[in-house]
């Protein structure tokens, strides 16, 4: 986990949307300094938190931590597909399968 993306990503987000520091801290009802040092990642914050600026921010948790979005998983396996021969392509989604099954 990468505490400097995941402040890059809630200001981007917050800037995004408009909404100062003090709005975000007022809407998760932590301190505007709370909110800035998340943001430099000079400060970690709980899951809690996490939770409150994901929802705040109209986020999934997955796209704080990891930066990841059910979008950009789309295009990041379509770009992979897209550089393998044809007669591999279905080998790669067997594996791909077969893996997801065992995570699951």
């Amino acid at each position: 986990m990468n505490f400097e993306d995941i402040g890059k990503r809630i200001r981007k987000r917050r800037l995004e949307l408009g909404i100062t520091q003090e709005a975000l801290a007022e809407k998760i009802d932590v301190s505007v300094t709370y909110v800035g040092a998340i943001e430099r990642s000079t400060s970690k914050c709980s899951i809690e938190t996490l939770a409150s600026l994901a929802s705040a921010l109209d986020l999934n948790v997955d796209y704080l931590l990891f930066g990841t979005t059910p979008n950009n998983c789309d295009t990041t396996f379509s770009k992979i597909i897209a550089t393998l021969p044809q007669k591999n392509k279905q080998l790669f989604i067997n594996l791909c399968e077969g893996i997801a099954e065992k995570l699951k």
